[in-house]
């Protein structure tokens, strides 16, 4: 399982902390502390490449389940 090279893990997001996910090495999500409605995701991603917020974690992982996925490079820091 390999990220898509467009996941933005900056700092650009003051009301989130970076998380690891327990048993996936590298696999990695936002978890929002402030929620802007009460049904909002708190576990996101975010997408460098302009489409925004990803309303899960997973999906930006695999292959096929979002149309702008590119697999980040073999040799890229997780």
């Amino acid at each position: 399982m390999r990220p898509c090279k467009h996941l933005d893990y900056s700092d650009n997001y003051p009301t989130c902390i970076l998380r690891s996910v327990s048993g996936v090495p590298g696999a990695r999500y936002w978890e929002r502390t402030v929620l802007p409605y009460a049904e909002a995701p708190r576990n996101v991603q975010f997408c460098g490449a302009g489409r925004g917020r990803i309303n899960g974690i997973f999906q930006c992982y695999s292959e096929g389940e979002m149309p702008c996925y590119e697999p980040a490079p073999e040799d890229s820091p997780p």
